[in-house]
């Protein structure tokens, strides 16, 4: 009963005893290289090695993703941790060289986790691979035992990880993305179908939004290469469709469609309908989905031919308000043909099919990254973070700045067992300094219970290596497992006692081993705390809304700079920088702040429903790129008062977003009526004498077609600028989990 009742706990605590599971995947393997080289080999070093090697990449690594992934991680570690404990066992010479070994060290290996989940889940493991060989004594001639052990301990984890109780693969991301596709195809079916035209169906207006932010960090395809790129491209496209589907269904309701007569879009929708179901077949995982790739010719074809039948929508418009509804109707119709094409592009790539996109010039275009090299690709994410606004730059910094204050003061204060300082300082140390403080305060208090009973076990065992040998094992399974269990405090106090059965089967030890590794962890806490204090303390929480602005703000120059160019053939000065690319890059910082703010502690809720934020950011500046892409090479449009139109309504427009900028970026923000007047001076244009004569095309057809595209692109915006001040306010706008767009 009292078993029954204790897997009833854990089973509570830990659903499916996934951590219990790893923790005794990763004891075994610990406890099998170092047994193996201490009792048989009869070499310390190895032992070491071996046994910290399991620890840092079994327990303070996280591992991700399916079998073969997680054993190229494995195998991929194994040879940055050759190289890592081989420059720290030989910059082990002096303090000063260890010390800044340490920061370059510190620095390159946090920074490297830009290159996605996989680089960012094993950091933690790898700096601890330098860090252990960077303190006396210094024996370069030990480097040859303790490479041999550090490959038995990844090998052994590697094979544990494939043989004993394999961690779940979670699901993939292809098919949670293939039941995004699927909710909107089923939308956008509805709208189509005889008994949804008078009421249709918006329940599931935010699925994809919470099915896609439902994925953890770590498993999300955020790497720099071509269908992670893609992927992340089509999450920000399905965002951009539930708007669109969001706008078509507004309208319908306030306009409704006639079940009998047949009308212009008809055929237009169902060749998006039938391309998303394309897009949802080809990801979902099924045997034959292989065979399936997406069409996007079908919607280019289909689009065409609908452009060239829209003037059917105004012709027979009787009133103002009846020519607005048809004509925002034909534009949101042809947005979400377009969408539905990219999606199947983006579709394509991430299943590794050739794409016939011409080779872009910036990457401001929509699929640069489908004509670039791995190389090129890596090196475009690297630079694009090399700046000290990028929340990766700022953690790699934090990091390396404390891990290598640490070394140095331990050096100089000459600790026997320093490497526990910096031990500390790298798993408690988080990325803002509320998140540091919550970890430190329990970590020390586990430390001192754990201290405690080290002393106690000490001073009882005395030199009985039996009893630590026998102990260890059971120890260490429990050791591991007490943190994601039963919580810090237990985790640090249970670990400490772990260190002490490893280091008694090494080196006499004596009770007083407890007082040093109390010192060191709060010592190693503390220069944590203060560094996190002096650098960039508020973490992605500080940087929100600041890149949050800078999105919305870029983003408002570049409407007014595509608009001014289609309209009068305005090319502003940007100093040799395009203004898309200068979007892009804020929209690419401001993802990777909006992953990180989501994980960060912070003292007061926040009511900013940020992913729908840097979503309208993003809409402008893909909706600018097609819109350039389309009527780049056209010339002034022949009516020069609609031209003047559109361009103030293009300064409108982006003023509503600076104004949405403005008021996301205070900490108690206020939505008031600053944003209402651009929800009626979209429309100002369609009261001029040319309103007419543009909405049938007459007399230049393609210069009709590029007004209304101008026209119903900043009237999405404006749509979706009003939905992001309504969900400022929301109790439930901090409460979904973003997932990063595409980016560099």
């Amino acid at each position: 009963m009292r078993a029954a009742g204790l897997r009833t706990w854990l089973e509570a605590k830990d659903p499916g005893l996934r951590a219990v599971k790893r923790s005794a995947r990763v004891s075994l393997a610990t406890v099998l290289g170092f047994y193996f080289s201490l009792y048989v080999v009869g070499e310390e070093q190895m032992a070491f090695y071996a046994s910290f090697g399991c620890i840092a990449l079994g327990a303070l690594s996280e591992v991700t993703g399916e079998p073969r992934q997680r054993t190229k991680t494995y195998a991929g570690a194994l040879l940055a941790g050759i190289v890592l404990v081989t420059l720290g066992t030989l910059l082990a010479v002096n303090t000063w060289a260890a010390a800044a070994g340490m920061l370059v060290v510190g620095f390159a290996v946090a920074y490297a986790g830009v290159g996605g989940p996989r680089l960012l889940g094993a950091a933690t493991g790898l700096q601890l691979l330098y860090i252990l060989p960077s303190f006396p004594p210094y024996a370069p001639e030990s480097l040859g035992w303790r490479l041999i052990g550090l490959v038995l301990a990844i090998t052994l984890l590697a094979v544990a990880d494939r043989l004993l109780w394999p961690p779940p693969v979670p699901t993939p991301f292809r098919q949670r993305l293939a039941e995004a596709i699927g909710g909107i195809h089923d939308r956008l079916a509805a709208l189509r179908g005889p008994e949804h035209h008078q009421q249709p169906d918006t329940s599931s207006s935010s699925s994809v939004s919470l099915r896609m932010s439902g994925l953890p960090h770590m498993q999300r395809p955020t790497g720099p290469g071509r269908r992670d790129r893609a992927a992340m491209h089509a999450v920000t496209l399905l965002r951009g469709l539930e708007g669109r589907v969001a706008a078509l269904t507004e309208l319908i309701k306030a306009h409704p469609l006639s079940p009998t007569s047949p009308h212009p879009s008809a055929p237009l929708l169902d060749v998006a309908v039938h391309v998303l179901g394309q897009s949802a077949e080809a990801l979902d995982g099924s045997p034959n989905s292989g065979d399936r790739a997406p069409d996007p010719d079908l919607v280019d074809v289909a689009l065409a031919a609908y452009v060239q039948e829209r003037e059917a929508l105004a012709g027979s418009a009787q009133t103002e308000n009846d020519l607005r509804s048809r004509l925002r109707f034909a534009v949101i119709v042809e947005e979400i043909a377009i969408w539905t094409r990219d999606l199947a592009v983006a579709t394509k790539i991430m299943r590794g099919d050739r794409v016939d996109e011409p080779k872009a010039q910036s990457t401001a275009e929509p699929f640069w990254y489908a004509t670039r090299s791995t190389a090129e690709l890596w090196f475009i994410r690297f630079r694009g973070h090399l700046t000290p606004r990028s929340v990766f730059f700022q953690n790699a910094i934090r990091l390396a700045l404390g891990l290598a204050v640490a070394r140095l003061v331990a050096g100089l204060l000459d600790l026997s067992h320093g490497f526990w300082v910096l031990l500390a300082t790298l798993t408690l140390m988080r990325t803002s300094l509320t998140a540091t403080r919550a970890a430190v305060i329990p970590a020390f208090i586990g430390t001192v219970i754990g201290g405690l009973l080290m002393a106690v076990v000490l001073g009882l065992a005395g030199g009985d290596s039996k009893f630590y040998e026998i102990a260890f094992p059971i120890v260490l399974v429990i050791g591991l497992a007490a943190g994601p269990v039963a919580g810090p405090l237990v985790g640090q106090a249970a670990f400490t006692l772990v260190v002490a059965l490893l280091f008694a089967q090494m080196a006499p030890v004596t009770w007083r081993l407890a007082e040093v590794r109390i010192t060191h962890v709060v010592l190693g806490g503390l220069l944590g705390a203060v560094i996190g204090l002096l650098v960039w303390p508020r973490g992605a929480t500080g940087e929100m809304r600041r890149t949050a602005k800078a999105s919305l703000d870029t983003a408002a120059n570049d409407l007014e700079s595509t608009v001014r160019r289609l309209t009068h053939r305005e090319t502003p000065a940007t100093n040799g920088q395009d203004t898309a690319s200068i979007a892009t890059h804020s929209l690419m910082l401001a993802d990777s702040t909006l992953a990180q703010y989501r994980s960060e502690l912070r003292s007061t809720p926040d009511n900013v429903d940020w992913l729908g934020v840097l979503a309208l950011a993003n809409e402008v500046v893909r909706g600018g790129q097609a819109l350039r892409r389309a009527h780049g090479t056209a010339g002034p449009l022949p009516w020069p008062a609609v031209a003047d139109e559109l361009k103030g309504l293009g300064q409108g427009t982006a003023d509503q977003l600076r104004e949405i900028a403005d008021l996301v970026s205070t900490k108690t923000p206020e939505p008031g009526a600053a944003t209402e007047p651009a929800r009626f001076s979209v429309d100002s244009w369609l009261s001029t004498n040319d309103a007419r004569e543009v909405a049938t095309r007459q007399p230049d057809p393609a210069a009709a077609v590029r007004v209304l595209d101008i026209w119903g692109w900043l009237a999405g915006v404006s749509f979706d600028g009003r939905r992001v001040v309504a969900g400022v306010t929301s109790p439930a706008a901090d409460s979904r989990v973003a997932e990063p767009h595409s980016g560099r």
